[in-house]
């Protein structure tokens, strides 16, 4: 997300198209006004289910049922949850009555469900394990759209390229001339390429690629995660240039993204292949300011060291020696850069500013200790993690492309287990922050409005998935089931926002190649793309002579619009609807870490219990056990609850024998207890003086080893009194 945009109004005289509105996937408004939201995709069989329903009559008591694919009902209950208020006060709909339907109930696999109360019905979903296979790789169509130069882009030209170059602007030696910084992705609706995005971008493809490989089945398919990722990889390596030690942050600036050529006259110039109006042959390229950079080149570092492991292990689908070399010189060399550059760096124009750099550094750190195994990296990302404060307990520190601490945490816990403690406490504190603010909240989502809203919530989602694998506790599952519910339609406005999924989906992101491809395809599609997210109020006005909308907004859409919540499926709203990269990155990784299957376990049976005894206290010790979350330690029959290794047991007395037994817990249940073990505080020893000294009041002393005599003649009584 960026700053707003500058709108240029259209010309609507150029197509006369303004009749023209957007076929399939209408939300449709029951008359009564009952709308019944749910998540449009579906539900695995073992999740929370819990729809959404909308009413301008009281619906406490009635019956609803849940249909199959044949319409037999396979469960029913009554509406008999609390009414949570009024909605839709900026709308108009102003649906007096808003219930939370748990129909959790319903497990068996199946397709074609729907939930009907009275004769309003809500849109059908599948129950499967399997329900959320496909999404990562949809999400994965977006980016071919973004491609920039001779990368084979979907839907536009081979762009930015004036022989195989870009011009240098502002050099730090004065040089001038140009350099190759071709490929990579376009930003958002604009066409600038920026460091802190892409970097990120590829950080997180790669790094959910290599904890969930088996989300992604074709990896390097056209298209395919790593095939995409490389698409960054080989854009961020051309944005190092070691030879003068420069790293470049921007590729092209505010002019590219003033000029949003939402103007027709222009669309023949605007295309991306044909971008040439604003800066002549080539585009300028912004290096990093002197003394500033860490945060960049952590992205960047961390990008190209996981692709030296993915495409450097002679066993996976991308095998390249060479190329992975490569990759790991430019990564070690721009970490070292980026030590001795603690300054923040963004872009010309400080569309992204980012807040920190050590969880960039601390990524790259853990990944440069997965491709090479130096103890020193590992050293350097626990050091980065411990030292970017108290980030896990404030409630507006979402994961985003500028706060990556839980991915970095994630990283080194899972790289380190001694570390994994520190990583689940931090993790914990931090989304236990975000589910009270959720669980307070009409619709639960887990950020507040603001540009990129669901990029909050998307990652929100996966910070709860990583906790789940790291920790085997799955009390923040809800929350991210929550996070993707809303985004998959059980919403406001009854509208999924990843499009191609589910039964009704957005459809007019704010987007320069989508708008430029329905004027000739009024039915074009931007497939895989994520919605920005809401807002509290509009941020743009409506052009009614706008010859690419059909003149006014959906009303079955607005209507549910609040004062708590604004949201327009309208190409003309940069700040709820404009699709980017990283705000797409996000929903990928959520659709990847929710579509695995968990099934969680009874952790074993811990082993390795061992105690050292002292006079006075016990050091009782043991292994972790596989999918623990916890441990209850009984010491002499008493049990302890969420003990720690090691546990202290102290305040005992000497010559004394005690026992102890562990035990591991998580939400799935509690394993057997150990063998147990026992040890015996030792005899308190006398602690006898090595020599003893005697003294008199005239100042006369003796000293005499002990074991030994001695005599001390001592004339006239020494206390006369």
């Amino acid at each position: 997300m960026k700053r707003q945009s500058r709108i240029i109004s259209f010309l609507a005289a150029v197509i006369m198209i303004a009749a023209f509105i957007m076929p399939a996937a209408v939300v449709q408004a029951n008359a009564s006004g009952v709308f019944i939201r749910v998540n449009q995709v579906g539900y695995k069989p073992s999740a929370s289910k819990v729809a959404m329903v909308l009413s301008s009559t009281n619906l406490n008591g009635v019956r609803y049922d849940v249909f199959n694919s044949s319409n037999t009902s396979v469960l029913n209950g009554t509406v008999s949850s609390a009414n949570k208020g009024s909605w839709g006060d900026a709308g108009g709909a102003n649906c007096a009555y808003t219930y939370a339907l748990d129909f959790s109930a319903l497990s068996t696999i199946g397709s074609g469900y729907y939930i009907k109360i009275n004769n309003y019905t809500s849109p059908v979903f599948p129950v499967s394990d399997s329900v959320y296979s496909s999404l990562a790789d949809l999400s994965m169509q977006f980016f071919k759209v973004q491609r920039c130069g001779n990368t084979n882009p979907k839907d536009h030209g081979v762009c930015h390229i004036t022989g195989t170059s870009s011009s240098v602007d502002g050099k730090p030696d004065g040089a001038s001339g140009t350099i190759d910084v071709t490929g990579g992705w376009h930003d958002a609706s604009d066409y600038i390429k920026f460091m802190s995005t892409i970097g990120h971008v590829a950080d997180v493809m790669l790094t959910t690629y290599i904890h969930h490989p088996e989300v992604f089945p074709s990896p390097e398919s056209t298209g395919g995660v790593l095939t995409e990722a490389k698409v960054g990889l080989d854009f961020i390596r051309k944005m190092w240039d070691n030879t003068n030690q420069i790293l470049y942050m921007e590729v092209a600036d505010g002019l590219d993204h003033d000029v949003e050529n939402d103007d027709l006259d222009s669309r023949s110039k605007c295309w991306p292949e044909n971008d040439n109006t604003i800066y002549g042959a080539s585009r300028p390229v912004h290096p990093c300011p002197a003394g500033k950079g860490a945060n960049l080149a952590g992205k960047a570092a961390a990008a190209l060291a996981l692709g030296a492991k993915i495409w450097g292990d002679p066993s996976g689908p991308s095998y390249n020696a060479a190329l992975a070399s490569n990759y790991l010189t430019a990564a070690q060399q721009i970490y070292t850069w980026g030590k001795t550059r603690t300054g923040i760096a963004g872009d010309a124009d400080e569309f992204y500013v980012d807040t920190d750099y050590k969880d960039d550094m601390a990524w790259a750190a853990a990944e440069l200790y997965r491709a090479t195994g130096t103890a020193s990296y590992l050293a350097d990302a626990k050091s980065y993690c411990d030292s970017a404060g108290e980030w896990y307990n404030k409630s507006d520190t979402s994961l985003n492309w500028s706060r990556a601490y839980a991915w970095a945490n994630y990283e080194v816990a899972s790289l380190d287990p001694a570390y994994k403690s520190t990583v689940i406490s931090r993790m914990n504190n931090h989304l236990n922050v975000m589910k009270t603010y959720a669980d307070a909240q009409f619709w639960n989502n887990s950020s507040q409005p603001k540009w990129g809203t669901y990029e909050a919530m998307s990652n929100n989602a996966v910070e709860a998935m990583m906790y789940q694998e790291l920790s085997g506790n799955s009390t923040y599952f809800n929350l991210a089931q929550q996070q993707l519910d809303f985004m998959l339609g059980k919403n406001p406005w009854g509208v999924s926002m990843l499009n191609g999924a589910g039964t009704t989906w957005f459809q007019n992101p704010r987007h320069r190649v989508t708008t430029l491809n329905r004027v000739s395809n009024p039915g074009y599609q931007l497939l895989g793309a994520w919605s920005e997210g809401f807002e509290t109020s509009a941020q743009y006005a409506v052009d009614q002579s706008d010859p690419l909308l059909s003149g006014q907004e959906n009303p079955n859409i607005v209507q549910f619009n609040d004062s708590r919540m604004v949201w327009h499926d309208n190409r003309r709203d940069y700040a709820t609807n404009e699709v980017t990269i990283s705000g797409n990155v996000a929903g990928m990784a959520m659709a990847a870490f929710m579509g695995v299957s968990y099934t969680l376990s009874v952790p074993t049976v811990p082993t390795g219990l061992a105690a050292a005894a002292g006079s006075s206290q016990i050091n009782v010790t043991w292994s972790a056990a596989a999918g623990a979350a916890g441990y209850d330690l009984e010491a002499d029959g008493t049990i302890i609850s969420n003990a720690v290794s090691p546990y202290v047991h102290t305040g005992l007395a000497p010559g004394q024998t005690h026992s102890y037994r562990v035990r591991a817990k998580n939400s799935a249940g509690t394993s057997a207890w150990s063998t147990a073990v026992s040890a015996v505080t030792s005899a308190s020893a006398v602690d006898y003086p090595a020599n003893a000294d005697a003294y008199v009041r005239d100042g006369t002393y003796a000293t005499t080893n002990y074991g030994t005599a001695a005599t001390i003649d001592v004339k006239g009584d020494p206390d006369a009194g």
